[in-house]
This record gives structure tokens, sequence and C-alpha cells, in this order.
């Protein structure tokens, strides 16, 4: 009766754990779109004047912005929009290692409701700019909450799910599914609550269900529940720094493999449109279109390869991810059509999914006693491409082309592969993975750092 007692507490903490990353990235996916309207001071119409399927509405405002007159001042606004739109990847990079001290001080629960008070308020917030219809420095400050509240959120939610052995799912690779189901269920969303209600009506909603989500949090996930995390309880006067922590164990070769295989997308988002637009002349729904395969092939490679990876080892399966997502920025350049993009974009998805599905939930597992700090870490990885992904692929494409600077992403993730090989092989994360079974690597150095404070 008592593990059946725990195993239902997991049940439901993994389930709003999932719920608050769903609508995290809900929030992202209604409010890209539409910023830089908000930031120009033009009016949300062009919502509900479009004729084509809702997902066009990815990325066309992007283009409308590349396609306005000189004398409207693009390139200001264009720096106003880019300055924004990263606020949110800026602000989750440099919360991470708060959040990281935050889970070892108090554990995840506390950090997990503080984090969806967050996501409400800049839902709230992005409400406001949809009634009024501009306002870039609310804009701005709502991505910084936002970006604030995802760092806290992924943390403390990764804490939560790494230490759920009870579930027969491997519950942090689903819970990363939780990311790119957001963005797929988030623009037909957002385009049809504002066409039926109101601009605003998309945040609002957000909104209300964070909220409900923070309550069901307070009402059910206790601090001493059981699937609370290992806290630093050594009486040590503040929690191991994230970047202590990632010169241990291969954590930080796990990170930059985080990092390379992330930049591929963060580059292809703000570039490949233009590109797409130049070379092929498509339909502007067709542009949007264009990364549905990536956040389909992200949502099936988190989803269903955790049997996979327990079968063949979390090294082999994230290996496997880096080199699909190398070949596939190789291949996106050769497309010839823009149905032709789908197979490598597919690709892309299905890389870099497994390469988040593989390292995070195995690295967390080899070492429970800096799991905060390890999801802190692939947090950082994952918005540091974000946020410095866009400014170098844009930057290497305006100086050697489109095509060669995903190219050289590419010959660097296969490059980086043989890199993460030695790393994967001298700190193995499963038992199939060389010889023996992987152990704790902290539990000596813990050792060592408590004999002085006896």
């Amino acid at each position: 009766m008592l593990d059946e007692r725990a195993s239902g507490h997991g049940l439901l903490a993994f389930a709003l754990v999932y719920l608050t990353f769903f609508l995290d990235n809900v929030l992202l996916t209604v409010l890209v779109p539409i910023i830089p309207d908000w930031v120009r001071g033009e009016s949300l119409a062009l919502w509900a004047t479009h004729n084509a399927p809702l997902v066009k509405f990815l990325n066309t405002t992007v283009n409308k912005i590349t396609t306005a007159d000189e004398d409207e001042g693009v390139g200001a606004s264009q720096a106003l929009v880019g300055a924004v739109l990263g606020a949110k990847a800026a602000a989750q990079l440099l919360t991470a290692p708060a959040a990281a001290s935050a889970v070892a001080r108090r554990g995840p629960m506390p950090v997990l409701r503080a984090a969806t008070a967050l996501l409400a308020a800049a839902a709230a917030v992005f409400g406001w700019c949809a009634r009024r219809g501009s306002g870039a420095l609310a804009a701005g400050l709502g991505r910084v909450v936002h970006g604030a509240g995802a760092a806290l959120a992924g943390v403390s939610g990764m804490a939560v799910a790494a230490s759920l052995p009870n579930l027969r799912c491997n519950a942090v690779a689903v819970l990363l599914g939780a990311v790119a189901l957001g963005v797929l269920v988030g623009y037909p969303f957002g385009g049809s609550a504002y066409f039926l209600w109101s601009p605003a009506a998309p945040f609002q909603l957000i909104c209300f269900a964070l909220l409900l989500d923070f309550v069901l949090q307070y009402a059910f996930l206790r601090e001493d529940c059981q699937y609370q995390c290992n806290r630093d309880n050594n009486n040590q006067a503040r929690p191991e720094s994230i970047w202590a922590v990632s010169r241990r164990g291969g954590a930080l070769e796990c990170a930059g493999a985080v990092l390379l295989t992330t930049s591929v997308m963060a580059a292809l988002e703000p570039c490949l449109p233009l590109w797409m637009l130049e070379k092929f002349r498509p339909e502007r729904w067709q542009t949007g279109a264009a990364f549905l395969p990536d956040s389909l092939g992200y949502l099936i490679a988190t989803s269903s390869l955790s049997g996979v990876t327990r079968l063949v080892g979390a090294e082999r399966v994230a290996l496997v991810g880096q080199v699909t997502v190398g070949a596939a920025a190789l291949a996106v350049p050769y497309a010839t059509t823009v149905w032709g993009l789908a197979t490598p974009q597919l690709c892309v998805g299905l890389g870099l999914g497994a390469a988040d599905a593989a390292l995070a939930p195995a690295l967390l597992a080899r070492r429970p006693r800096r799991v905060p700090q390890l999801a802190a870490l692939l947090q950082a990885a994952a918005s540091a491409a974000y946020a410095l992904g866009p400014v170098v692929g844009g930057v290497l494409s305006w100086c050697v082309g489109f095509e060669t600077a995903l190219r050289a992403l590419g010959v660097a993730n296969l490059l980086y592969a043989a890199l993460l090989y030695r790393a994967l092989t001298a700190h193995p994360l499963s038992p199939q993975w060389g010889a023996g079974t992987p152990t704790d690597d902290d539990s000596e150095e813990e050792a060592a750092e408590l004999t002085p404070l006896r």
C-alpha cells in the first residue's frame, strides 16, 4: 500500500511538472511570431487577415521586417526585435546557476512553485501588451521574467523527474517531449484563440492554466514527499557550483554536445526562412511549415527512445543523435524544393531529441547528488545555444553564406562526436558501455570534502 501511494505521488508530481514545461513552451510559441509587431507598434490584425493554415504565422513577422521599406528604420527595428527576442535566452542562461543553488538548498518543490508564478506573471504581462498593441519595454520585461521562470522550472522539474525511479518510463526523457508538444500546440492555439476571442485571449488562458497549476502544486506537492531530490545537507557554506561539477565525470563534454546540437536548430530559425524566400519563393505558410518536422522529430525521439537507450546504452544513442544532426545540417543546403527540406529538418529534430533524451537522464541518474547542478548545466548549454546560435549563424551567413555556415555547423557536430566518444568511454553513463556498472563519481570526493568538517 505504501509503494502504491508513493507511486501515485510520483505520477502526480511528474504530471504537474510536465504541465509546467508544456505551458512554458506554449507561451513561448504563441509569443515569438508577434513580438516584432508589438515592437514596431503595428496592429495584431495580421493574425486574423490571413487565409492560409494557422501554421503560416510562424516567422511571418520576420519576413515582414526584412521586406519593409528602408525609410521605416528597418535596421533599428531588427536590432530592437532581436534584443527583445534574445532577452528570454539570456535571462534563462543567467538564472540557471541561481536555480541550481536554490534547488540544492531548498529542494525542487518551492523552486517549481516560484517558477510557475513567474511564468504566470510573464503571461499576464504579455496579455497586457496584447491589449495595448505595443510596448517594446514591457515585452522585453516579460521576456526576462519568462526566461527566469523557464530556468527555475527547467532545473527544478528535471530534479523532480530524476528522483522518480518508480516510474516505468524514462521520466526525464519524456519530460523533454513537453517542449516539442508545447511548440506544436502553441501556434494553432494562439491563432484560434485570437480569432475567436481577442488578442489577449491566448495569454489570459495560459495565465489561468499556470495559476491553476500553481494551486495544484501548492495543494498536493509537499516538501517532505518521497520524490524530493537530495539536498546539500553537509553544513557547507554554499552548494557546489555548476562550473565545479562540470569538470568531473564527462559532464562538460555532455553539455558541449547539447550546445552544438541545439545550435543547429537555433541558427536555422532566423536564417532558414530568408534562404527559402531567396531560393524557392515559397508561400508564407510554407515558410512556417518547414519547422514543423523539427518539433515532430524531437517529440518522437524524446517520447519513444527510452527503451532503445536501456537496450543499447545512452552513449550509443547520444552519439548517433549528434552524428544525425551533423549529417542533416550538411544535407539542408542540397534541398531542391520546400518539401525536400522536410527530411533533413525531421532528422535534425530526431537527432537533437535523441541526444537530449539519452544524455540528460543518464547523466542525472549517474550522479544523483549533483542533480540540481547538472540540470542547470544542461539548461545553460541549451540557453547559450539559443542566445548565441542566431547571432553566430546570422554573422556566418552574412560573411560566407547560409549554406557554408550550415555546413560548418554540421562538420563541427561530426567532429565533436569523436570528442564525445572519448569522454563517454572514459566516463561511461550506462552498464552497456565499457566494463562494469557506472557509479557516482562524487562519492569519494564528497567523503574527502566532509573529512575536514568533522
